[in-house]
């Protein structure tokens, strides 16, 4: 059904280009179908560019396909979604010579796949490009390949052997889950990026030692349980910390992370509920989704000035953490980054954020002082991101911010004082609900949107407004309780 739509599809527009087009018939006819090529069953289509074709519809008409190379020395160099997509009678496929990408479920289901050759050229497999392909038994990845999707030979049950050698791709999540005959795997030295179970159910990995498991300089986790009161040491020429390394590990109380590491990935030191005291590299470029989160002993953290990639989560539930200084080169404090941190009482935001993201600090009870750095470049405030902080009396915000998304502030029952710069365009949606001790706010002429209940529960509250009236884009709602304005409002009033 779904290939047969595609077919339907393509022949639409071929219509539609030839009715609609100004030229002659003839003219029309020639540009439309040198846009469209079909060789062996496949319709391959020219890019708008121009510059490369993209194999897009499959008939299904034989169990061997040879793809074309090129059409008038114009490349076919990508494969569509879905192209070939549970056609459990394909066996065998010659790629494209000039192959860059094949996109997601491209392959999905061709059970019956046992020859497959990548072309040198190849940069990238999609997600679950060859999840079930239960025939294949031996893949060796190019050298130019950069990235493999996640799950992308998910379930492939008949592969023995992966070779990464040639290359460095990033191995995305569970991109061989429950390959249950895949006992060979050769890395490269340059292994770069390993993603979270990515190797789950398989014999490589049910085979691996206790103890650290390093390819080369990429340290892929430790395996086994730490004993209370074992020293942990990670090796010194190691560059990269895996996804969920340390993950659980309930008796890690230290650890000190070499100069040389300039990555930690996701969930690398997760509910490590003992860990007190952590060292980070001082040479670290990146610090991965969840990284440090329910690290529930964590007391202070300081970010080498290096990193310039936090991820979100990244110390969310640490709730005995009190102090964190932030890297100077961090352009945005992700989604729940200090997320229920709730003895975090003080925070500097270096000048190069940007963004503040949804729930960054969202439930830091004890947050009493954000200072953003002078010239400070934040632009955007996101949902939920200081809702909670019920310790903060005041804040001022920087003078380039234009956007306060909902419920920023709401919860925030201590804020007496807020300073609204000349910038800023949009306050969102209750975003200062229930911040009962807020007396006074000067709404800026700059601002375009107030929406709905964005002054609900502040019940001392008195709007000074330097617009005449209310604007025609303020929700109808922006003060659904009433609050005493004053409009016309001017600052040395």
């Amino acid at each position: 059904m779904m290939r047969h739509g595609r077919v339907l599809y393509t022949l639409f527009l071929l219509i539609v280009a030839m009715n609609l087009s100004g030229c002659t018939e003839e003219a029309t006819t020639a540009d439309t179908f040198s846009r469209f090529r079909v060789a062996d069953g496949i319709t391959y289509e020219l890019s708008e560019s121009g510059i490369y074709y993209t194999a897009i519809l499959w008939d299904g008409s034989s169990t061997a396909v040879a793809m074309a190379d090129a059409f008038d020395d114009v490349n076919v160099t990508t494969i569509a979604e879905a192209l070939f997509k549970n056609d459990a009678d394909l066996v065998s496929v010659t790629l494209p010579a000039h192959l860059t990408t094949i996109m997601q479920e491209a392959f999905f289901g061709c059970s019956a796949l046992t020859g497959l050759e990548f072309p040198d050229t190849l940069a990238s497999i999609d997600y679950l490009a060859f999840a079930y392909c239960t025939s294949l038994t031996e893949i060796l990845f190019p050298k130019v390949l950069s990235s493999i999707g996640n799950y992308a030979f998910a379930h492939c049950t008949g592969l023995e052997v992966a070779d990464f050698s040639l290359g460095k791709a990033a191995v995305g999540a569970s991109a061989f889950l429950d390959c249950t005959a895949l006992a060979t795997i050769e890395f490269s030295y340059n292994v770069r990026s390993i993603g979270q179970n990515a190797f789950k159910d398989t014999p490589w990995y049910d085979g691996l030692e206790d103890g650290f498991v390093y390819l080369y300089d990429y340290l892929f986790e430790y395996r086994g349980t730490i004993a209370p009161g074992q020293e942990i040491a990670i090796a010194e020429n190691t560059s990269y910390i895996g996804y969920d390394a340390f993950r659980d590990q309930d008796n890690l109380t230290s650890i000190v992370i070499p100069d040389t590491v300039l990555r930690i990935y996701g969930y690398a030191f997760y509910d490590c509920d003992a860990l007190v005291d952590v060292t980070l590299s001082a040479q670290m470029v990146e610090l991965g989704l969840e990284a440090f989160k329910s690290c529930d002993s964590l007391t202070d953290i300081v970010l080498p000035t290096t990193l310039n990639k936090l991820g979100g989560g990244a110390f969310e539930d640490c709730v005995e953490l009190t102090d964190v200084t932030l890297s100077p080169n961090i352009p945005v404090i992700d989604s729940q980054t200090f997320n229920n941190c709730p003895k975090l009482h003080s925070v500097f935001i270096p000048k190069r954020v940007a963004q503040i993201r949804e729930s960054a600090f969202s439930g830091c009870a004890d947050l009493e002082t954000i200072v953003f750095e002078e010239d400070s470049l934040l632009l955007t405030i996101g949902s939920k991101a200081f809702r909670d902080c019920v310790s903060l009396t005041s804040v001022l915000l920087p003078a380039r911010l234009t956007d306060i998304g909902a419920y920023a502030f709401s919860g925030c029952t201590g804020l007496a004082g807020v300073f609204l710069p000349t910038t800023l365009k949009t306050i969102g949606l209750q975003c200062f609900y229930r911040c009962v001790a807020l007396t006074s706010i000067v709404i800026p002429a700059s601002v375009m949107v107030i929406d709905a209940d964005a002054f609900v529960d502040c019940d001392q509250l008195t709007i000074y407004c330097q617009a005449a009236r209310k604007p025609a884009t303020w929700d109808s709602l922006w003060n659904s309780e009433d609050r005493p304005v004053l409009w016309n409002h001017s600052v040395s009033s």
